[in-house]
């Protein structure tokens, strides 16, 4: 009998329709993980040249503390005392990326919401139902989420459209706009790593 493979996006399906058996029978086959993807990201560099790529593609990054979602802080002058404003310091500028990174290896990549895309923050299956029930939101960009998204996030990017951040927009629904940020793939939180289920796709936002 040919073995079924899981992708995170049968997962993230299965929770959405409700499935749970079927959410579990994926989210079994998903705690044993890519051999491939495993070697990408437990690269030593994987967080820092994930943070270039994001700043090549116009999205502003800054550093996160490591295994957490707060910024990284000022650490008493480090880096020029550039990152001590949270998403307030995130930036474009190749430079000040890549010197964060290399100060601070295992920093997670946070991406400041509001100037090319703003994010729709989905919580649970409470999120999922919300977003079923509400095909007004704008078109999605890209998905990320953690392996198993039941007790994290799943994060819709979308374009930037002005609004600032709104919690509860509905039940499991959060948004993140201008004045806010997400965690981006491949940070880790708790153990638990984001990636991306529908790659992010710049090319149409201005």
């Amino acid at each position: 009998m040919e073995r079924v493979t899981a992708t995170v996006a049968d997962y993230l399906r299965a929770v959405e329709d409700g499935a749970d058996g079927l959410a579990a029978f994926y989210g079994q086959q998903l705690d044993r993980p890519c051999e491939a993807e495993r070697e990408w990201v437990e690269r030593e560099d994987a967080l820092a040249v994930s943070a270039l790529s994001y700043a090549r593609q116009g999205l502003r990054v800054f550093p996160l503390t490591p295994g957490r979602k707060t910024p990284l802080g000022d650490r008493d002058g480090c880096c020029g005392g550039t990152h001590g404003h949270g998403c307030l310091d995130a930036t474009l500028d190749l430079a000040f990326v890549a010197g964060w990174w290399r100060n601070h290896p295992t920093a997670n990549v946070g991406i400041a919401t509001g100037h090319r895309v703003d994010v729709i923050d989905q919580d649970g299956p409470a999120g999922a139902r919300s977003w079923l029930a509400m095909p007004e939101w704008p078109a999605v960009l890209g998905v990320a989420t953690t392996v198993r998204p039941e007790g994290g996030g799943v994060h819709r990017y979308v374009a930037a459209t002005g609004s600032g951040n709104g919690a509860s927009l509905a039940p499991g629904i959060d948004y993140r706009g201008q004045g806010g940020y997400v965690l981006a793939p491949p940070s880790v939180v708790a153990g638990v790593r984001y990636a991306w289920v529908q790659p992010l796709k710049m090319g149409a936002v201005r």
